[in-house]
């Protein structure tokens, strides 16, 4: 559990703080694409990737 949390975290704050995606081309390459995020936008990745991550963190510490 605390993995994905980890994990899905650490995605959205990438994504915040380059404000790009990743995007699959047709033939199958990936690419960064822009997020076209707004301030509002940003910060809410960033406090909701954060919260993330500090939830995992907790939850390592108690053994789940």
């Amino acid at each position: 559990m605390s993995l994905l949390l980890i994990l899905a975290g650490a995605a959205l704050v990438a994504i915040a703080m380059s404000n790009r995606v990743p995007r699959l081309q047709i033939s199958g390459a990936p690419q960064l694409a822009r997020a076209r995020l707004t301030e509002g936008g940003r910060a809410t990745l960033t406090a909701v990737g954060g919260s993330a991550l500090i939830i995992a963190f907790f939850l390592a510490l108690s053994g789940m």
